[in-house]
């Protein structure tokens, strides 16, 4: 076996990885999807169920200084349209010193309880305490900074009527701070997110799990490790590692502004930190008995954890093959697709023919941030704690 020859099977082999993880394994399963035409018990219209068979919630909210959004999102607490009864709200401030505690004090509804913590110790610590009082049927997780819908709730807790279903994501839009609309490049990026999991939920084996909005049942939640950096991830993954599914409700809508650039790569590396983390703590879901479930997640969540990697094999192999004609051009194409990301990044792409330097400046981006992630969590240097993002 030649040099050349083992060069073109990692080239090959790698591009393989890329092409099944974001175009291939999508395209699938959302075929798939389309052949499950019978209507499953996870398609429950929160509309026909009767307030008085509502299950009682919870919403958990762990925040670090929130002072720009809190108001706001009581208020949209407050606006949400379910039963008063069957609704409370638990909300704690991790060591927060911009005015966070001062707006938790002044909240007087008998609906909310406020935990102030003087002292930041992490989120994962601040949300165990606020689930420990917690009482109620289902159990709402959502950021200070995701506004939801009215009908979310309504929406969000249908599924569980099959006994079956343990965690329930929702549908996450995010917009840019300036308009108001739903962001180019993240907005484009999560909706494809969200058709993918729409059609992951025809199976109820959703892999990845958003911590702005999603929903567990109050009996599968155990105390979450305190080293746990995306406890999202870690919480959905240890529940279904004990067979219980997870689906999408697709009515159950929330947004929330993106930050700027810096504090969303500060965002990704953190969560690839995390993901890569959770691995080790919940080493169960790669177990291949699992079925379903292990495939949506070895498809949809590991593969892209690994396509950083493949990616500079990819670009390495193309180099040392570059003296042929073929490779020569797909190096260029490669060339071309980075200076485009490069471009994107120094420029911004707001507007006009630069939008169109969104897709290569995000696509790079997010995978820098896996291997930066890596790194970190080799290194020992990602905290628990988390840095606010400016939105």
């Amino acid at each position: 076996m030649t040099a050349a020859f083992t060069w073109r099977l990692i080239f090959w082999a790698s591009l393989a990885v890329v092409i099944y993880t974001y175009l291939a394994y999508p395209a699938l399963i959302m075929a798939l999807a389309r052949l499950m035409r019978r209507r499953s018990k996870t398609a429950i219209e929160a509309s026909c169920m009767a307030d008085d068979s509502l299950p009682t919630v919870t919403m958990i909210i762990s925040a670090y200084n929130e002072q720009a959004v809190m108001e706001q999102k009581i208020a949209n607490c407050l606006a949400l349209d379910y039963p008063a009864d069957k609704l409370l709200f638990a909300i704690g401030s991790d060591g927060s010193d911009d005015g966070t505690a001062d707006i938790l004090q002044r909240v007087h509804d008998t609906r909310f309880r406020i935990l102030l913590h003087p002292r930041r110790r992490g989120k994962v610590r601040m949300l165990n305490d606020l689930v420990e009082d917690v009482h109620s049927d289902i159990i709402v997780f959502s950021d200070a900074n995701t506004m939801y819908d009215p009908q979310a709730i309504r929406q969000l807790t249908a599924p569980f009527a099959d006994k079956r279903i343990g965690v329930v994501i929702g549908n996450l839009e995010l917009r840019d701070p300036q308009s108001a609309q739903a962001c180019h490049a993240e907005g484009a990026y999560w909706r494809y997110e969200n058709a993918v999991k729409a059609a992951e939920s025809a199976f109820a084996a959703v892999p990845a799990v958003n911590g702005g909005i999603f929903a567990v049942r109050r009996g599968l939640f155990t105390s979450l490790p305190c080293q746990a950096i995306t406890e999202d991830q870690v919480l959905g993954m240890k529940i279904m590692a004990q067979g219980y599914l997870c689906c999408q409700a697709i009515g159950a809508r929330a947004w929330e502004y993106v930050s700027d650039w810096r504090g969303e790569m500060r965002r990704r590396i953190r969560i690839s930190a995390g993901n890569f983390q959770s691995l080790w703590l919940v080493r169960e879901i790669l177990n291949p008995f699992l079925g379903r479930l292990w495939f949506t997640f070895v498809s949809h969540k590991l593969l892209r954890w690994l396509v950083p990697f493949c990616l500079v094999l990819i670009l390495v192999a193309n180099t040392l093959l570059a003296g042929e004609p073929f490779y020569g051009g797909t190096l260029l194409v490669q060339g071309l697709f980075y200076a485009g990301g490069l471009a994107g990044t120094l420029v911004g792409v707001s507007s006009g023919v630069l939008k169109l330097l969104a897709a290569p400046k995000y696509f790079l981006t997010m995978n820098l941030a896996v291997i930066l992630g890596l790194c970190r969590i080799l290194s020992g240097r990602q905290r628990v704690t988390w840095a606010r993002s400016v939105r």
